[in-house]
């Protein structure tokens, strides 16, 4: 159904691009790039849709938008940033937006975005009054489904599962959200695999909010004390996650995961890697009390070309090591040539804990096809089991889950007999 939309645009060719896209659809479009003209417009009433940038001129439209939602209470927001982070998807949230869409964007996403916000009425949000920092560097596409998770569950007290693989920035991330759903650091209670389960399940009776981290490490005992104090108690959690590791139970999976965040590696954001070493490196300069280390071009192409498999915990400790040994404040590529090289023989492979990983390395490092592979996995096995039934071929076949004559073939073909 055509609607009545407010578009707010300072880029005068977008705005162009843009209205005559909405308007090819049937759509009535008044496009501006004054917060004070849209403000009129909505006063006039009979507004169904604001699309907006989130900085006009150099002026942050989030702080304007509880004014400009006064004047239309229902009116759903779609913002749009090229500036687009954590700390952008939060207070998106915090402010009631509907939807926003990192630029650049597809026209056909932006149409899309427009009729889904304008099937179903967004619900304001009344902005805290703390500030929350984002915690979290970078605006690559491959980071936005995570930003977008993340300024979704602030808006919501549903238990929240963080997954991703080590080091890539699981306690930052629900650092960032306790912080945009107002919630002291000291209100929390952290819960890590040193704590018994009777002080897990206690925890979860008394203490209103918490963070468990590193739940692939926790034990069955463990993890049984925390689904049991969440069935009995009034906890609400943010749990981090590393898939692979240990697989939690359906039930515990379905408890936590009430809202999800998935974050991606390193190796698959490598855009961000800029904006993670000016974030680290500020850091580190305050932490020492001197001038940031400046990374010349080559170095950064450098640290965008490496694999880390450590992630971004693995490139803080990095950066911390080459900001610390280096006072000139400047670097040579060989200087990080070497201390990268450290830092990967420091830190564990990906394949380490997941055997099968380990196996199809193996295999592709001696130039073993996959039928090879399957043949020599399947010898070992077979080999296994009548070891462990004492040359039973019955029991063995029933270990491996095979009736006998599929075993007494396969041993055949591998020449077994």
């Amino acid at each position: 159904m055509p609607a009545k939309i407010i578009l707010l645009e300072d880029d005068e060719s977008l705005r162009k691009i843009v209205a005559r896209s909405l308007s090819s659809t049937g759509h009535e479009v008044r496009a501006t790039g004054s917060i004070e003209t849209a403000r009129g417009w909505l006063q006039d009433g009979g507004v169904d849709l604001l699309l907006t940038d989130v900085l006009l001129d150099g002026v942050n439209v989030f702080e304007h938008l509880p004014m400009l939602k006064r004047l239309a209470p229902s009116m759903p927001v779609i913002a749009m940033s090229a500036q687009t982070t954590a700390k952008t998807a939060i207070g998106a949230s915090k402010v009631g937006v509907f939807d926003y869409l990192p630029k650049p964007f597809d026209l056909e996403v932006l149409r899309d975005t427009v009729a889904g916000a304008l099937k179903k009425s967004s619900k304001s949000l009344r902005p805290r009054e703390r500030q929350t920092e984002a915690g979290l560097a970078g605006r690559s596409s491959e980071m936005q489904p995570s930003f977008k998770a993340i300024g979704m569950a602030a808006r919501s007290r549903a238990n929240v599962l963080i997954s991703g693989e080590a080091g890539t920035g699981k306690r930052t991330a629900a650092e960032t959200l306790f912080d945009a759903r107002g919630i002291a650091r000291g209100e929390v209670r952290v819960l890590t695999p040193s704590h018994a389960p009777k002080e897990i399940f206690e925890a979860c009776q008394t203490v209103s909010h918490h963070l468990w981290l590193r739940l692939d490490e926790w034990d069955e005992r463990q993890l049984g004390a925390g689904l049991d104090g969440l069935d009995t108690g009034q906890a609400l959690v943010v749990a981090t996650y590393t898939p692979g590791q240990a697989e939690l139970s359906g039930r515990l999976q379905a408890r936590l995961g009430e809202s999800r965040v998935d974050l991606p590696p390193l190796r698959q954001r490598r855009d961000d890697i800029p904006a993670l070493c000016q974030a680290f490196l500020a850091e580190f300069a305050h932490r020492d009390g001197r001038e940031p280390l400046v990374l010349p071009a080559p170095i950064i192409e450098q640290l965008q070309g490496h694999d880390w498999p450590g992630n971004s915990a693995q490139l803080r400790a990095v950066l911390s090591r080459l900001s610390v040994a280096c006072q000139s404040g400047s670097l040579s590529v060989e200087s990080v040539t070497e201390e990268l090289s450290r830092a990967d023989r420091d830190t564990p492979s990906r394949a380490e804990g997941d055997p099968f990983a380990a196996v199809a390395r193996f295999m592709n490092t001696n130039g073993i096809s996959r039928q090879d592979g399957v043949d020599l996995l399947d010898k070992a096995l077979i080999l296994q089991a009548l070891e462990v039934e004492s040359g039973n071929q019955s029991r063995a076949a029933a270990r491996i889950g095979v009736n006998r004559n599929t075993l007494a073939r396969r041993m055949a073909e591998l020449g077994l007999r």
